[in-house]
């Protein structure tokens, strides 16, 4: 198993925090979410260069309130991201654990 996998957190809508060093999550990898809550959460990690290229990706995903928790792992490399990785969840209480590396 790979060592250099890192945690960030966020309660409700905001930027991830790493959770060692409480730094904000930017320029990575992101391996894996486990999320709760209910409703549409929104995962930007995506930047315009000074050029005018946008770079990077947004993840969005839904959940009912029939699962309103649970775990997606992304295989392989990943979903890159660039500049600092913020949250847009459905309400203050839901949560967000981001894996990366």
């Amino acid at each position: 198993m790979a060592t250099n996998i890192k945690q960030g957190f966020v309660t409700g809508s905001g930027a991830v925090l790493d959770t060692t060093t409480g730094t904000t999550v930017t320029d990575t990898r992101i391996k894996g979410i486990t999320y709760s809550g209910v409703g549409t959460f929104t995962i930007t990690g995506s930047q315009t260069d000074a050029y005018g290229n946008t770079n990077g990706n947004n993840i969005k995903f839904v959940t009912t309130t029939v699962v309103d928790a649970g775990d997606i792992m992304i295989p392989d490399f990943g979903i890159k991201t660039y500049g600092p990785v913020k949250v847009s969840a459905p309400s203050s209480a839901a949560t967000v654990a981001i894996y990366y590396g």
